[in-house]
């Protein structure tokens, strides 16, 4: 049997969920965070947790192979020396989601929806529509690829920004993270997917803001850490953005002292975007649970090296 180590309570429902699965070769232990006991983390092959904890016990468990994370960022497990295990993040699950935050977002704004909603005398000013409008997603993965159909959809204009131009489905076109300032002119919608990698590190700052079109929305589902919050700031002051809405940031909870809580046109969302599904998480796992004691490549694979 399969020796799988749940960082989770016996009593979460992602137990419960893992328990009615009834894994044909595993044998579930579970433990909360912190918790694990030296026989489960000495016997554990497959581990399955968030990825800080998962992080955690990542070194005393000599036997592992692989581990599963429960997030689609995996920042904590790379922070780690160890390396000679296979690590699959939760993908696939997400772009509904982050599709309807970031569509949400744009409609709300551009018909002036909870504007409207709540004036108290009639105002014929018109919105706009959003057929036609020039959208740049940075993250053409599996998310970025279901906000640029969803976009698609109503009639925006989609190009993508990823690590090397290659071109991906439905994106009209994409560019390298090096034509990063070619990627941003002339854009309406600035949206970001990306994942937390040192090549992912500042990438939205003035220079970029600079290029878009005048009264340009940004929209950050991804990680904070590809923001120069200052330069964000100083764009919307200074009305280069019309508004920006952050479901992330650099520091998280973001504290009450942070000036981003006291910009009018910059909406915080607090990490709500796209919360994991339990299900789907249960789902993903099982799914490479089978790949992996069929002895078949594993799903959604981390690139150590790249970060994703």
């Amino acid at each position: 049997m399969t020796q799988v180590l749940v960082l989770n309570p016996p009593d979460s429902p992602l137990a419960e969920l893992l328990r009615e699965a009834d894994l044909p070769g595993g044998e579930l232990s579970f433990a909360a965070p912190g918790a694990a006991s030296r026989e489960a983390l000495e016997s554990a092959v497959v581990v399955l947790g968030a990825p800080e904890a998962a992080a955690a016990v990542v070194p005393d468990c000599p036997r592992l192979q692989w581990v599963q994370s429960t997030w689609a960022g995996i920042g904590p497990l790379l922070q780690t020396p160890r390396r000679d295990y296979q690590l699959t993040a939760l993908k696939g699950v997400f772009g509904q989601l982050m599709s309807e935050y970031v569509l949400g977002w744009v409609l709300a704004l551009e018909r002036q929806i909870i504007q409207r909603a709540m004036e108290r005398e009639w105002n014929p000013a018109l919105g706009r529509s959003v057929a036609g409008r020039r959208m740049g997603i940075m993250g053409t993965g599996s998310i970025g690829v279901h906000v640029a159909e969803t976009a698609r959809a109503l009639g925006i204009v989609v190009v993508g920004l990823n690590s090397d131009g290659r071109a991906t489905e439905p994106f009209e076109q994409c560019f390298p993270s090096s034509e990063r300032l070619q990627f941003a002119q002339g854009l309406d919608y600035l949206v970001s997917v990306l994942p937390e990698t040192p090549q992912t590190d500042n990438l939205v700052d003035a220079a970029l803001l600079s290029k878009l079109n005048a009264e340009a929305v940004f929209i950050n589902g991804g990680r904070g850490n590809c923001v120069v919050e200052s330069d964000l700031l100083s764009a919307l002051e200074q009305g280069i953005l019309r508004a920006a809405a952050l479901d992330v940031m650099r520091v998280e909870p973001l504290p009450a002292s942070s000036e981003l809580w006291r910009v009018p046109n910059l909406f915080i969302t607090s990490h709500t975007a796209a919360p994991t599904s339990q299900a789907a998480a249960v789902d993903v796992f099982c799914d490479n649970f089978r790949r992996f004691v069929a002895g078949k490549p594993l799903l959604h694979l981390v690139d150590f090296a790249r970060g994703y």
